[in-house]
Order: structure tokens, then sequence, then C-alpha cells
């Protein structure tokens, strides 16, 4: 596929699109428009709601979900309970890749941590598809490296990293993905999700804020200064947007 590479970098402006204008998920608008063709009647625009689970550990992967304005987090939790956030996903990948990678133990649930909404396919047109379509198979096995990248670097960051700065990571993640500078999300969601105490989410949201680098009020988290932020964040925002740029810009 002749793409630029250009065309794969995540940044908040709107993602220039080879298929169709209304396709916003960037793995769809990459691929030839010959593939997409092909592939659209088996795909089906949905809405998601906050805190719908997509799928839980044990349960039968029926469908991979491709967002385009929804935003997910994959969990993984403990024999304790405690959840903490393995990977997210918005409008720039895909849910769902253990239907071609095998029933791999990357996440536990899959959870809409922003209401929107998603492309969705069935698990065995998935699998036809990646079998038939190389350029397909060829997205979905880049963006699984991706994936894997930023699983490894979330449990580096949740272990070494303070809170300010794992929640600076986890609003600038969002941001690439939703294209908005407001957030609604709640306190005790981004403590369920970075598997911390709401009062220490609290606490680092008042640190920021004091920096100047966003404003947040009840349920609502408004990003000020992206570049402060940038400068302020551990280093795993960078590790893992540099990955996902140097690996999908091979196509």
């Amino acid at each position: 596929m002749q793409i630029n590479a250009g065309m794969i970098r995540i940044t908040i402006m709107p993602v220039v699109k080879e298929t169709s204008v209304k396709i916003q998920n960037l793995l769809l608008a990459v691929l030839p428009k010959k593939v997409f063709d092909k592939m659209e009647p088996s795909l089906k625009l949905i809405d998601l709601k906050l805190h719908e689970i997509l799928w839980e550990m044990d349960e039968e992967r029926k469908h991979v979900y491709f967002p385009t304005t929804a935003m997910i987090c994959l969990l993984y939790e403990t024999e304790d309970g405690d959840s903490i956030e393995v990977g997210m996903t918005g409008r720039l990948g895909m849910v769902g890749v253990v239907t071609f990678i095998g029933d791999a133990k990357m996440a536990k649930r899959a959870v809409v941590i922003n209401p929107g909404q998603a492309y969705v396919m069935k698990a065995e047109d998935v699998e036809k598809y990646f079998e038939e379509i190389p350029d397909f198979r060829e997205i979905c096995m880049l963006y699984t490296q991706t994936l894997l990248a930023q699983i490894s670097q979330n449990v580096i960051c949740n272990r070494l990293h303070t809170i300010e700065q794992q929640l600076c990571r986890f609003l600038l993640v969002i941001n690439d993905n939703l294209q908005t500078t407001s957030i609604h999300i709640t306190h005790s969601r981004i403590s369920n999700v970075l598997g911390v105490r709401r009062e220490s989410i609290s606490a680092a949201a008042a640190q920021l804020q004091d920096k100047g680098f966003i404003k947040y009020t009840r349920g609502k988290i408004e990003l000020l200064d992206r570049k402060g932020m940038l400068a302020f964040t551990c280093e795993c925002y960078g590790v893992v947007k540099d990955q996902y740029e140097r690996i999908l810009g091979k196509l």
C-alpha cells in the first residue's frame, strides 16, 4: 500500500483519509479503496455507551471493534479484584486482536471509557479477511506490534512513574484519539483505569491544574497546555507514540 508515513502521525488534527470521508478510524482509513469496499458490507457503525463492557476474559470474542469517536480501555484484574490499564484504543486502533493472534491473555476486560461510535465486525469475518486480504493482514499485524509495545510500556509506567505523570500520559493519549481538549471523565473512572486510589487522582489533577496544564470540574477535564504536559509527562508517552509512528509508518 502506497501510504505516506506522514499520514500516520498522531496529532489532534483530522486524519487524511484514502477510502471515504466518513471513515474516522485510522486503520480502516488507510486501506486501499478496493479493499475497504470489499469489507464494508461486513462493517456496522454502532453506538457505545459509557462503561459498556465489550468482553470479559472468559467470554468468546465474537466481534472486533474499530473505534471512531469512542475510547476503549483494556483492563487487567488481579485475583483481589484490583484493576489496572494495560492499553487504550480510540480512532487510532482496534479492539480484539486476539481474533487473529490466538487466545493471548492480554487483558481481562474491554470497557468503554468515552462514549461514542465504532465500526464493529464479526470475528469470523475478520478471520476471513485476515486470511484473504494481504493489505488488511499487514495492518492488523503491524497494529498488534504497537499494542504490545503500549502494554509493555504501561507496565513500566505504572511501576516507576509518579501518579501525576501517569495521569498526564493518560490524558494525552485520550487527546490524541478523541481530537478534543475537553475530556468527560470522572476521577473515579481514572482511578479504576490506572489502578490507584481516587483521592490520589484528585490530588494529581490538582497539581496539574496548579501548573496550568488542565482545568477540571466535576466529570470534565479541559486540557489547556498540551506542550507543557508533553514536557512534564514521563518518557512512556513518547516511546509508545514513536513506536506507533515507526511501525505503522511502514504502510
